[in-house]
């Protein structure tokens, strides 16, 4: 599986819910409506450890041989996302805390810490003794562990998270001077002359506001603490599996380097999606010009960034919610195969279905699966045969690249001190979702790449043209690789509040922007945000009004190759520079003093004569999202998928084959609501 030589089908399954008697049938009904896999027991410690110390094995010693016999194939978990109540009863030290320190009892799931060293070592007992009774078992060919991690929450405060803490500044900084002058402390009067004074944050006055660089720091110790716990059982894990068996975990979440984590520990990431969650309660995915659940195209290329090789291991089937939150509608007719596609035409080999039955208990009972409370065949089911069924006509698309020459650069330093820093966390998702709603209704693909002082997770030689919308902290080593795709002939975009932090978040008394002034070819002579009693403003660009939104940089040019290319409409430095373009090399860099919307956009496309990759063969309108997955031997599978609840027209050029139908398209076709298209082009 994921290895480049099938596209499979799969669903979570909990035969802990449901009585002996239905294992077999269930099993049998999953592989006739082309369930090969099936993932188990991450919720289940009990049924390994009834008791502390206490191991029985006979559950899933049953059902492995079961699922063997119908030769279904296993994905194996650990079990440590829910610890046990014997386990948070005796020894409540293993339990996570809110910031005022109370802790959060048995009763959800993920209530324990990362860093506790008791809870750990159950997690490293609990984890030995699974890999080394379960992993020759024939019917397991991966493993996951852990559940989600950082799902429910991603902020830690339990006592062993603040000594855990305090090592981590200790380790990374060697004294209270270094420590004092990377946070900052010298602020407020925060100065430290203690290890023992050292703290996650704690409640304070002004709505919580703690050191704007210790909480950097937090994130990166909470995503390092998250490395360490998921790390201690791959690091098991490794040690007992076989050669034929992978390990990865499902996410992904926040304050994780989750391109790290999968580069050290993992064989491959998984996603879990849930499209459905545009038509819940949050109506701010609903306003004008929503993509809904087309949004989810934008974690699934994220998911590519961290992992190249990845796969779905919960795609949403039914109407979803807890019984105190999440309140979604059933998926309608169509949209299960739909958005079974949308993962795969975004690079997912493996699609797994949540779940298979709905549970007729606890806090998910309203989070549907493919089946219903009462078991029958329904309409959902039938979906997912049809969609078997046409998967099974791509299967030469399996391990085929998504490809793209736009790429969108992320770091996990800005994304993190911008969850704390209103002056430009906000601008960084503005500009994203501009970047990604434009691109998308212009059927331009593009990816995401990390980039970090190691590199790209990418070459970044392989793109025409490069965003990085609000690199607000910037180092040395990561203005060189700018620097060095810009020299070699690429085009380098940059927004407002680029380059003026250092690596700990603090503002060198240096020209904005800093580390990139070589790149950009001018500085930042004045800056504001766009206030609520200020007109909206603009730049002219070319004799067009071009929207320069929520905030303004104005820019000056001071080197020779550096030229004004458009300047603000409005407020007090109308007629000043707000777009500067500057020759590096062989390649040009665009530095705009605002942020991306998505009509801004559209003027960069327009400008950079950016088209979509099929723009000779196919007309699409917007309604219709474009992915394409290119093989080795250089076919194209060209996804065409339609969110509408409406029928849309696309037109083709020139005779194309579409693999789903097994049928030639020339001129007009109509593609039904919901409807899907794989067209073969070489």
């Amino acid at each position: 599986m994921l290895d480049g030589k099938r596209i499979e089908l799969g669903v979570c399954y909990y035969p802990e819910h449901w009585d002996k008697s239905l294992w077999r049938d269930d099993l049998r009904r999953m592989q006739e409506h082309g369930i090969r896999v099936i993932r188990v027991a991450e919720f289940s410690w009990n049924l390994f450890e009834p008791k502390e110390g206490c191991f029985d094995d006979s559950f899933w010693d049953e059902f492995l041989d079961i699922a063997e016999e119908a030769k279904m194939q296993v994905i194996f978990c650990t079990p440590t996302a829910t610890p046990p109540a014997w386990l948070t009863e005796k020894y409540p030290e293993v339990l996570n805390c809110d910031i005022y320190g109370h802790p959060y009892y048995h009763g959800c799931r993920k209530h324990h810490n990362m860093t506790s060293p008791v809870y750990l070592e159950f997690v490293r007992r609990i984890t030995e003794h699974i890999a080394e009774h379960y992993s020759r078992h024939p019917a397991i060919i991966g493993w996951q562990i852990d559940n989600e991690v950082n799902c429910e929450t991603a902020v830690y405060h339990a006592p062993s998270d603040h000594a855990a803490f305090r090592a981590y500044m200790k380790k990374k900084y060697g004294t209270l001077e270094n420590l004092n002058r990377a946070m900052g402390t010298a602020f407020w009067n925060q100065t430290y002359t203690d290890w023992d004074e050292i703290h996650l944050s704690r409640n304070t006055l002004g709505a919580n506001t703690n050191n704007p660089h210790m909480m950097l720091e937090e994130r990166r110790f909470i995503s390092e603490a998250a490395q360490n716990y998921i790390g201690l059982q791959a690091d098991i894990l490794r040690k007992y599996r076989r050669a034929d068996q992978f390990i990865t975990t499902n996410g992904i979440f926040g304050m994780i380097d989750n391109h790290k984590l999968t580069r050290e520990q993992l064989d491959f990431m998984t996603y879990d999606s849930y499209p459905n969650f545009a038509f819940g309660l949050d109506t701010s995915k609903l306003q004008e010009r929503s993509l809904r659940d087309r949004e989810t195209s934008y974690n699934l290329i994220r998911t590519r960034s961290v992992s190249n090789r990845f796969g779905i291991m919960e795609q949403q089937s039914g109407p979803g919610g807890w019984n105190t939150r999440m309140v979604q509608p059933s998926p309608k007719p169509g949209q299960l195969r739909l958005w079974t596609f949308q993962s795969v035409a975004h690079g997912a080999d493996f699609v797994s279905y949540f779940r298979w039955r709905t549970c007729a208990m606890g806090t998910e009972m309203y989070w549907h699966g493919l089946l219903n409370y009462d078991n029958r065949d329904n309409r959902r089911l039938a979906e997912l045969k049809r969609t078997y069924q046409d998967i099974e006509k791509i299967q030469s698309a399996a391990g085929a690249k998504v490809t793209a020459k736009i790429a969108l650069l992320c770091d996990y330093d800005n994304e993190w001190d911008g969850m704390e820093d209103k002056w430009h966390g906000p601008l960084r998702w503005q500009s994203l979702d501009g970047w990604f709603k434009a691109l998308e209704r212009a059927h331009i693909p593009f990816d995401f790449v990390n980039i970090d002082d190691d590199g790209t997770s990418e070459p970044l030689e392989g793109y025409d043209v490069v965003v990085y919308p609000h690199p607000t902290i910037i180092t040395e080593a990561r203005a060189a690789e700018l620097k060095a795709y810009a020299e070699n002939g690429g085009t380098l975009i940059f927004g407002c509040r680029s380059g003026y932090k250092d690596i700990n978040g603090q503002a060198p008394m240096t020209p904005m922007p800093g580390v990139l002034r070589e790149l950009t070819g001018g500085t930042v002579e004045d800056f504001t945000f766009i206030g609520p009693a200020d007109a909206p403003v603009s730049m002219v660009w070319n004799g067009k009004l071009v929207p320069t939104p929520a905030f303004n940089d104005i820019l000056k040019p001071v080197a020779d190759t550096c030229e004004i290319a458009a300047v603000y409409d409005g407020n007090y430095y109308a007629g000043a520079p707000a777009l500067l373009k500057n020759a590096v090399g062989k390649g040009t860099v665009y530095a705009f003093g605002s942020v991306f919307g998505e009509e801004t956009v559209n003027a960069f496309i327009r400008e950079l004569g950016l088209k979509s990759p099929v723009s000779a063969l196919l007309d699409i309108p917007e309604e219709v999202e474009l992915s394409v997955r290119e093989a080795a031997d250089g076919t194209r599978y060209i996804f065409l998928l339609n969110y509408s609840e409406k029928a849309q027209e696309i037109t083709a050029h020139t005779a194309i084959q579409d693999q789903l139908t097994e049928t030639e398209l020339c001129g007009t076709y109509t593609m039904q609501p919901y409807d899907v298209l794989v067209l073969k082009n070489k």
